[in-house]
């Protein structure tokens, strides 16, 4: 895959926004690189709904050549044809995805070299790092392995890698100066009063 889809990498379920898609086609037209849609937490979509949700986001990216995700849903991405999927530690076996996948986009949360040394890694193609800093966005993210940990995981795998956890304007640098070729953001753009101008700043 080309690496440069990680570069700014949004991920967020329907609720994180007052508008969601009017929103998120803001961060997208801002320079979003790549979205994965979680939907997990409060006040999410379910079956249908979130099915016709999700194909509604994945137009807004084909619009402004966004890469879409899907987190750890197999059925969901399969129905709306994403881009590709991305599971956890705790998610199903890389081995194991359907056949769908296969010309797919697999990314692999590692949060360890221990972690990176026991996974499946020929269908994956890139790997999501950290936590790197403290996170309150996910509540099962563990310990911040701050920038060394990125780095030391960095230098242990030839596959594209994206940091995450806790990654703001202040601190996004530090990511890509230890090797990350791109960051995940959540709280930074969810969280933003404006997200034009939060998205411009993660891409200087």
């Amino acid at each position: 895959m080309n690496k440069d889809i990680l570069r700014l990498y949004l991920i967020a379920s329907s609720a994180s926004f007052k508008n969601p898609l009017k929103d998120l086609e803001t961060a997208f037209n801002a320079g979003v690189t790549c979205f994965q849609l979680r939907e997990k937490g409060a006040d999410i979509k379910r079956g249908q709904v979130l099915t016709d949700f999700a194909r509604e986001v994945k137009k807004l990216c084909s619009r402004y050549n966004v890469t879409f995700i899907i987190n750890d849903d197999v059925k969901l991405a399969e129905a709306v044809e994403a881009d590709g999927i991305h599971i956890g530690q705790d998610d199903i076996n890389p081995d194991m995805l359907p056949e769908y996948f296969n010309n797919k986009i697999i990314g692999l949360s590692v949060g360890n070299l221990t972690e990176l040394k026991s996974s499946s890694l020929a269908r994956v193609s890139y790997l999501g790092i950290g936590p790197v800093f403290s996170t309150l966005s996910k509540s099962d993210a563990g310990e911040a392995i701050g920038t060394d940990g990125l780095r030391e995981l960095v230098n242990h795998t030839e596959l594209p890698t994206t940091a995450i956890g806790g990654i703001t304007e202040k601190n996004y640098k530090e990511c890509l100066k230890n090797g990350a070729d791109g960051i995940c953001v959540i709280s930074a753009i969810t969280g933003s009063d404006n997200i034009e101008q939060t998205v411009t700043a993660l891409l200087q």
